[in-house]
């Protein structure tokens, strides 16, 4: 096997074992995400209105950003911090700022202050650099490999 067809191999590896991951695109993007802080319980204090003017249940969640690119996380940062979320069944996300007034009335309402105890899990977002590393790993074995062998032969 050649070694265009061997880093062709790795890279289809790499993307196989990718791809089932999550619902990334195969694109570079950048899109907003938010990760779920607190499933607040049902109480009238943390309802919101839908577009469609019907009102829904909020929870608590940290609105950041991802960069991904071949179904695969490379970065991760903060996009508008602590925010009272719905999700629409599109999955799209309705967000709105949260106040330390709202805050307040959440630690009063879960027992934990959601705003101090939080920490964005920013490692979980980059793993996409482990495939890519891999395949720099096995292109650097084949080329020492390949130098290895013209030295035994005597090829300069």
């Amino acid at each position: 096997m050649n070694r265009l067809g061997a880093v062709a191999l790795a890279f289809a590896g790499a993307l196989g074992l990718a791809a089932p991951a999550e619902a990334r695109r195969w694109v570079m993007e950048n899109r907003p995400e938010v990760a779920l802080v607190a499933d607040l319980p049902d109480d009238a204090g943390f309802e919101g209105y839908s577009m469609d003017r019907g009102s829904v249940q909020l929870d608590l969640g940290w609105s950041y950003r991802e960069v991904s690119a071949l179904w695969m996380p490379f970065w991760a940062y903060e996009d508008q911090g602590m925010v009272l979320f719905s999700q629409n069944p599109d999955g799209s996300y309705m967000l709105a700022p949260v106040t330390a007034t709202e805050l307040d009335r959440v630690k009063q309402v879960t027992g934990r202050d959601h705003g101090r105890e939080y920490a964005f899990p920013r490692a979980a977002h980059l793993w996409g650099w482990l495939p890519m590393m891999g395949i720099l790993g096995f292109i650097l074995w084949l080329r020492r490999r390949e130098a290895k062998q013209r030295e035994a032969l005597g090829v300069i």
